[in-house]
């Protein structure tokens, strides 16, 4: 029969390794959900673009062929700024939600199995 001794030395290993890591996700998860909270409530942007000005300069929309007026350009990249910054803030609350709560699932499993080997060798 094989030697379990490895298995038994590189258990703890791979366990603590595990928790670091989820660990870590748990904190790039929160910090990325913090993000999103500062840059909603706090810090929030006028406009995604910038200064629409130059996009819908007269020589641009000439060049672009896409606009007949500029405040036709204008109403366009006012709809597509709100569009785009809400895409943002779903993005960012789905990518932080979910990295925080499955990496905080990941570590309570393993923190619980290290527990349970400890209390399991020490008596």
């Amino acid at each position: 029969m094989a030697d379990l001794g490895f298995a038994k030395k590189l258990r703890p290993i791979y366990m603590y390794l595990v928790a670091l890591v989820s660990v870590v996700v748990f904190v790039i998860g929160t910090v990325t959900l913090m993000n999103a909270a500062l840059k909603t409530w706090v810090f929030p942007i006028d406009s995604w673009y910038g200064d629409t000005t130059w996009n819908c300069s007269a020589e641009n929309m000439k060049n672009m062929g896409t606009f007949k007026t500029t405040e036709e350009c204008i109403v366009y990249y006012d709809e597509q700024d709100k569009k785009n910054m809400k895409n943002e803030l779903y993005r960012d609350l789905s990518f932080g939600i979910s990295m925080a709560s499955i990496s905080l699932i990941i570590w309570l499993l393993h923190m619980w199995f290290i527990t349970k080997d400890r209390k399991e060798n020490e008596g």
